[in-house]
């Protein structure tokens, strides 16, 4: 089972992803992107929030899930508990369990009985043995939407920390009592796009595939991938300098595919018309495959303040009503 995600999120002054300091400016982060204009292509430079910001909130709520759904008996490491993911990136980094162990499979295996981070995550160990676990969530970089290209705004904001104790001070030592320093802001109309492996939840996959839990465990399992999925979603609750830069958002329409047996992957957010192109895909796609001999079956869950959402895909009037439907269905198949 494979569940695919795509969202048009309106972010209004934020500062979600920083990148280095000139001076006294913090950038936001950008990418260059390619848009059709005319009968040619042109690149220009947007306002963007990498997947890696998105995957660390993901696996913040991943923590968070897993305590209330496991309670004090929650399989996470010292290290993911904290918020510090080196997720078995060496000896030192490693669960007591699987230190020691030379063979590549138990060491996966292990470190997923004992860190669900590292199992929904992914991880990387560079030492010996070398092992890799490929992430079961998948996300991009969040980037504007083509159809509101235009509407893509960065600013500089001038900000000021002034302490007039040290005017005084300063008289003598030089002290400066005003510091100023500005921030770089952006707002958009984002797409986002990402995945989570379902079936890959609990299961060992480098050199073979066999769960690592027991067959109760992989559906709490799943129920803390989905309640963390549910929770970055519903409170758009990713990204940096949120203290004192927390965004103005609104998800203005969000559609979910769950197949099985194949994965299919819903089509970008880019334009408005996503919903009814990831439709016609879904209709084509389980019709090319009925004629190879395979039962593809795909569920398509959509919520929209924006646009008619198509005849054939599931409607709901909110994310949460969206996302608990969708989590109903999967634990439902499970079982």
């Amino acid at each position: 089972m494979f569940l695919s995600l795509a969202a048009r999120i309106l972010i209004n002054v934020e500062a979600l992803n920083m990148v280095e300091s000139v001076g006294n400016v913090t950038r936001h982060r950008r990418a260059t992107i390619v848009v059709h204009e005319g009968k040619s292509y042109k690149k220009i430079e947007v306002p963007a929030i990498s997947g890696e910001s998105i995957a660390h909130a993901y696996q913040e709520a991943i923590v968070e899930a897993a305590k209330n759904i496991f309670g004090e008996t929650a399989p996470i490491c010292e290290w993911c508990e904290r918020g510090e993911f080196f997720k078995s990136m060496d000896d030192k980094h490693t669960v007591e369990a699987a230190k020691g162990i030379k063979d590549p499979h138990m060491f996966e295996k292990t470190v997923i009985e004992n860190c669900i981070v590292e199992d929904i995550g992914g991880f990387l160990r560079a030492e010996r043995p070398p092992v890799k676990r490929t992430s079961r969530f998948y996300v991009g970089y969040m980037l504007p939407v083509m159809d509101a290209i235009k509407a893509t705004a960065m600013d500089t904001q001038f900000h000021a920390r002034h302490a007039p104790s040290e005017a005084v001070r300063g008289e003598q030592e030089k002290v400066a009592a005003q510091m100023i320093y500005y921030v770089e802001t952006g707002s958009a109309l984002y797409g986002l796009s990402s995945c989570l492996d379902i079936d890959g939840i609990g299961r060992t996959s480098m050199i073979k595939i066999e769960n690592a839990v027991p067959d109760t465990e992989r559906i709490d399992r799943v129920k803390v991938a989905l309640t963390a999925l549910t929770m970055l979603l519903s409170n758009v609750s990713f990204g940096a300098k949120r203290t004192r830069f927390l965004p103005f958002t609104d998800v203005k329409s969000l559609l979910v595919a769950v197949s099985k047996p194949l994965p299919f992957v819903v089509s970008p957010p880019s334009s408005i018309g996503y919903l009814q192109h990831t439709l016609q895909r879904k209709n084509a796609l389980e019709g090319a495959l009925k004629n190879l001999g395979v039962n593809e079956q795909i569920a398509l869950y959509a919520y929209s303040s924006e646009t008619e959402i198509p005849e054939g895909i599931k409607k709901f009037d909110s994310v949460e009503d969206l996302l608990k439907k969708v989590a109903d269905d999967i634990l439902a198949s499970m079982r």
